[in-house]
């Protein structure tokens, strides 16, 4: 078995004796490994070997594994153990398609909740992405850029100041990450991902949650296409295609003028700002031209109308 790359000896700040803070220690430094691919899907977790490493007795460590299980990072083999879990191509499919819809709604319901502080927050999460090559970056610097990458959505999600959206958002992410971390050490290129983040970071700014929800499907999608380009070149998902896999049905849309469910949530203790009106939607929306790299014309694009779910 792949030994872990986890540091040797590792041990929490708190005692042992307090077995929930050492259980969350053990459980986030596991959880980073998983989602920055120190550990690898279907990769054995012997209980003897983390034990060891983190210097601790089974019930702390049996805790965080159990955690784990519970966001489906990792899953309990019979007579196995737990070990890291591995999607076959239809189940990592089918999770790329719920991100679509998840991380749209989410983006839509962020954008009417955000404040100064979350402006500022996804800015400076931004900035730290900018700071990286778009082609052939190191293994070090794919590690760091996916860590940032998942801090900038996190950071967009979190403006909602829903904390079971917030939940789902980042489960879902972190189920991914290995993937994508996968698919981005294949291709070495990030391709308009930057773009992306750039243009979702300016709608975001301008309270223009129709285009923050548009903009982080259309996101996904890229995400989604591009890892069934490496499935394919393995020989997987051969009976899948990019249509196939974006295409969701009505379920997919967000309602452009804010109807339904994406009302601003009651726990907010800051008032949200102001939010850009959405244009009326027409009853049936003419074809649009190819998608192209502008932020506006990209929106403009989408052949089908986006809206929430009521």
């Amino acid at each position: 078995m792949r030994r872990s790359q986890l540091p040797a000896g590792e041990v929490s700040p708190e005692t042992e004796g307090d077995i929930p803070s050492l259980s969350q220690f053990i459980y986030e430094k596991l959880h980073t490994a998983i989602t920055e691919g120190a550990l690898k899907p279907g990769q054995l977790l012997r209980q003897e070997e983390l034990a060891s490493r983190f210097n601790t007795s089974r019930v702390p460590l049996r805790e965080a594994l159990q955690h784990l299980q519970a966001t489906g990072l990792v899953s309990l083999r019979p007579r196995r153990g737990y070990a890291v879990t591995s999607l076959d191509e239809h189940e990592l499919i089918g999770l790329l398609q719920m991100r679509m819809l998840v991380e749209g709604y989410a983006g839509y319901v962020a954008t009417l909740n955000r404040t100064e502080e979350d402006v500022k927050e996804l800015e400076s999460c931004l900035r730290a992405l900018e700071r990286f090559p778009s082609k052939n970056m190191n293994d070090a610097q794919r590690a760091k850029w996916t860590t940032l990458n998942r801090r900038f959505h996190n950071a967009l999600f979190a403006a909602s100041g829903d904390e079971q959206l917030k939940l789902l958002t980042s489960n879902l992410s972190a189920k991914v990450q290995p993937y994508i971390l996968l698919e981005l050490s294949s291709t070495q290129d990030l391709v308009d991902g930057p773009t992306y983040h750039r243009e979702i970071y300016e709608a975001f700014k301008k309270g223009d949650a129709a285009t923050v929800a548009i903009l982080s499907r259309m996101h996904c999608e890229m995400t989604a296409i591009r890892f069934l380009e490496v499935l394919q070149t393995r020989g997987m998902a051969i009976d899948v295609t990019p249509e196939q896999l974006i295409e969701l049905g009505p379920a997919a849309s967000i309602d452009r003028r804010g109807h339904g469910g994406a009302k601003p949530a009651a726990a907010r203790r800051k008032p949200a700002l102001e939010t850009v009106p959405s244009a009326p939607r027409k009853s049936k929306p003419e074809p649009k031209p190819a998608r192209t790299t502008d932020a506006g014309e990209r929106v403009a694009s989408r052949g089908r109308t986006l809206h929430t779910p009521r």
